[in-house]
């Protein structure tokens, strides 16, 4: 009976062991240099890093991120699991914290999506220690191709509503990436592609739309990307921003980036949104 129950428990593991898996990983490093047109230049780092992780039924996630202008530091990370059920309804958690200096932010929410396969809805509810209000959201996506996932956030806080819509196409020969974000006093719409002419070689390039309190403002970059191996390349980007009234800036960006897999969870948190959205303007992350 006891070597039985050994080996029940052997294949016990032996079949925990195949289910679990890191389904995407992430991490990159970016060095920015922006030179305002007669008015000097100024120097950004970026970095960060990303996974996500499935055992069974349960999926874990975490993402963490650090812009640094001029010693201006922003951090940003989020860390989440969800447990999916027999039905398909997915209960789960996650943490997102904000760092600006001395100034920061975070928000726990618990949330419920029906996973559906091609498609996912989803509400979450949330707290933070700074907000003075509930957090409540509604959110949906759907897998358009194997390869290509379109989504839309509706954010409830601090009583101003974020509308935030994104896709995401990673096909054979090229990727594109779009982002969309409106809440009162601010707008964005960010797109950024790549495409592949063989031998690890790709042209990359952004464009982006910003509206800020009545300040409007574009952004584009064009450069190349390299593969050193699978997963591993290098990037170089020139770009140029332009406000209204105000002189245009030059930018210099170079990366270096490794990313395994793609993201299976159709659920996004408050850092997955704003980290979406800097990768898309101006490649200021690689998430």
């Amino acid at each position: 009976m006891f070597r039985s129950l050994s080996l029940s428990a052997t294949i016990c593991l032996m079949a925990g062991a195949a289910a679990a898996e890191v389904t995407y990983a992430n991490a990159f490093a970016k060095y920015h240099n922006f030179d305002v047109d007669g008015a000097g230049d100024a120097d950004a780092f970026s970095l960060g890093g990303a996974i996500e992780y499935r055992m069974m039924d349960w999926t874990f996630n975490a993402e963490l991120g650090r812009i640094d202008i001029e010693d201006v530091d922003f951090d940003f990370g989020t860390i989440g699991a969800g447990y999916q059920m027999r039905n398909g309804v997915t209960l789960g958690l996650d943490y997102t914290r904000f760092e600006i200096d001395s100034f920061d932010s975070d928000v726990v929410s618990g949330y419920a999506m029906l996973d559906a396969g091609s498609y996912a809805l989803g509400a979450s509810i949330g707290d933070g220690s700074d907000l003075d209000d509930t957090v409540y959201s509604i959110f949906g996506a759907m897998d358009v191709t194997a390869n290509g996932r379109v989504g839309l956030d509706i954010v409830r806080i601090e009583d101003e509503t974020l509308y935030a819509g994104y896709a995401d196409y990673d096909m054979q020969g090229y990727e594109l990436k779009a982002d969309v974000i409106s809440m009162d006093g601010f707008d964005l719409v960010a797109v950024a592609g790549a495409y592949e002419f063989g031998n690890g070689f790709s042209a990359i390039a952004s464009l982006s739309h910003l509206d800020l309190l009545g300040l409007d403002g574009n952004a584009f970059t064009i450069g190349g990307r390299y593969e050193f191996a699978p997963g591993v390349n290098a990037e170089l980007a020139l770009g140029q921003i332009d406000f209204d009234g105000a002189q245009d800036i030059d930018q210099i960006t170079f990366g270096v980036q490794y990313e395994l897999g793609d993201k299976t969870s159709k659920r996004r948190s408050l850092g997955n949104i704003f980290s979406s959205a800097t990768s898309s303007l101006s490649g200021l992350t690689s998430f």
